[in-house]
């Protein structure tokens, strides 16, 4: 059994396969989840996430069952109240080990990834992470589909201009995975720490691709076949949201930046974006927006990963007549 918390709890040929099986069942339809359940349960808003991974689900033959976090991750069944020196009405222990009777996955989006690390402990079937604070990697599959649909087999440079997040991170770690040259532009108050680029690096010395630190937003535009940009401001960051429009000053995407791309570039988003922040109407409204295909593609991977994680138990195996390239 595998959990999916990370980019890293796949190897390089489980995140390809998972893209190529994703792209075959999205063609094909198969019942491929034929009578599978899978618990929802999130601690925050969600849109494509949720909506988009039901969808994939539901068109699979599945199931998806929605419980509210307190009466999951927070034990407080029933809204009954904890018996005097008790923090909760049941253990987190119980609770997954029933779901795990009952469920094939629990798919989960928390404020904490230690919630994530918690649940896998008792859990006996797949949990899979629908964003935590540390890694968002269902969105870095969606990107890359979305990439190698646009550009194929080249390995195009991209960069991430931004706040170093949950997503730039799961991104940059993926793209370096399947060979990639990876960027990220940043303010120094809102960049990577010396553990996590050496993080990076190692995997570089591990894997084909790259990583590469951009001082200015300038010199990673001319280096860039795609520009990817994330909010300024997270969610739960909102009070910060003035000094951190100072330190981004200078970040945004806009028709000045993307003009020194090459033509053949692109502008990816992982939404929802502030427009006139992070990103202007006018990139992510162009002809080089990536952004609906990247929702799009939300679904389809869903429906890879899924299959491979609770159908198949992880294993590999051979898909005829399909290519990640559809």
């Amino acid at each position: 059994m595998k959990h999916f918390l990370e980019v890293g709890d796949l190897t390089k040929s489980e995140i390809e396969y998972v893209l190529q099986l994703s792209s075959y069942l999205g063609e094909t339809h198969e019942d491929a989840l034929h009578q599978t359940n899978v618990l929802f349960c999130f601690e925050k808003p969600s849109l494509r996430t949720k909506v988009g991974t039901e969808v994939a689900i539901n068109q699979l033959g599945g199931r998806v069952i929605h419980i509210d976090p307190m009466a999951f991750l927070g034990g407080k069944i029933m809204h009954a109240k904890p018996i005097p020196g008790h923090d909760e009405r049941e253990s987190l222990k119980d609770t997954v080990l029933n779901v795990s009777k009952w469920c094939d996955a629990i798919f989960t989006r928390v404020f904490s990834h230690s919630t994530l690390l918690a649940l896998c402990k008792y859990s006996e079937i797949p949990i899979i992470n629908a964003l935590s604070d540390l890694h968002h990697p269902m969105q870095a599959l969606a990107d890359f589909r979305t990439i190698q649909q646009e550009y194929g087999v080249e390995k195009i440079p991209i960069t991430f201009i931004g706040d170093a997040n949950n997503v730039a991170k799961s991104l940059i770690e993926m793209g370096i995975m399947l060979g990639y040259p990876m960027g990220f532009c940043g303010p120094n108050a809102y960049g990577w720490s010396k553990e996590q680029v050496n993080h990076f690096k190692t995997l570089s010395y591990k894997y084909q691709g790259s990583f590469q630190y951009y001082d200015n937003a300038h010199n990673a535009a001319l280096n860039s076949m795609v520009i990817y940009a994330d909010t300024f401001v997270s969610m739960g960051e909102e009070g910060q949201y003035d000094e951190k429009m100072e330190a981004f000053n200078g970040f945004q995407i806009n028709s000045r930046l993307m003009s020194l791309t090459p033509d053949e570039a692109s502008f990816m988003h992982c939404l929802p974006a502030h427009r006139g922040v992070e990103v202007t109407n006018e990139v992510i409204d162009s002809n080089k927006s990536l952004v609906y295909q990247q929702a799009e593609n939300r679904m389809i991977v869903s429906k890879g990963l899924f299959t491979f994680l609770i159908k198949e138990k992880g294993t590999l195996k051979t898909i005829e007549k399909t290519t990640i390239y559809n």
